[in-house]
């Protein structure tokens, strides 16, 4: 795996659902849907946030749209940080923070005044690769929990494209497919 390079694997932002900060997340949810629509190989559930002139900003994720959704999830955060996450304390907090129970009416409401600026992820340095980085530097990063999906840029400094954990995962199974193990 040490010999792939990120620009083998990632996805050209070209390719990758594109949004506005204005944009509602009603209108992420529809240019999601067009692109699973489309002939696109890479079915994406994540956009890219861009400015007017195309530039990138920051990303837009499920886990950002979700706790964007479901504000309740930030009462939870304020009581994970004085103890340890287990099963038992988020289904606790799910019960006692209502999380989820609002009807669907309601949630869809929300999503329909939330803005893609009001729940947009700014990544962080640690969530960039270079283009020539090798794949196990991208693995060692999502193994070690950074937010979802690494941006890519090139040797300028400019957003090119977006690497996935299942594309990793991808080219790592089809790796240890080719194993002679017999």
């Amino acid at each position: 795996m040490n010999e792939i390079q990120v620009k083998e694997r990632m996805i050209p932002i070209s390719n990758y659902v594109t949004v506005r900060k204005e944009d509602s997340l009603i209108e992420v949810f529809k240019a999601l849907e067009q692109a699973r629509q489309s002939e696109n190989e890479h079915a994406h559930r994540d956009a890219i946030v861009v400015d007017s002139n195309g530039v990138f900003v920051g990303k837009l994720t499920m886990s950002d749209i979700f706790l964007a959704l479901e504000p309740n999830y930030k009462k939870i955060e304020k009581q994970q940080e004085k103890g340890f996450l287990t099963a038992e304390f988020v289904m606790k907090a799910a019960r006692d923070f209502k999380i989820w129970m609002e009807p669907t009416q309601t949630i869809c409401e929300r999503g329909s005044r939330l803005k893609v600026s009001d729940v947009m992820h700014f990544p962080e340095k640690i969530e960039y690769i270079k283009e020539t980085d090798i794949l196990e530097k991208a693995l060692h990063l999502y193994v070690m929990g950074v937010h979802q999906p690494l941006i890519v840029k090139n040797n300028v400094d400019q957003v090119t494209g977006v690497l996935r954990f299942g594309d990793i995962f991808e080219a790592i199974r089809q790796s240890l497919l080719k194993c002679d193990v017999s």
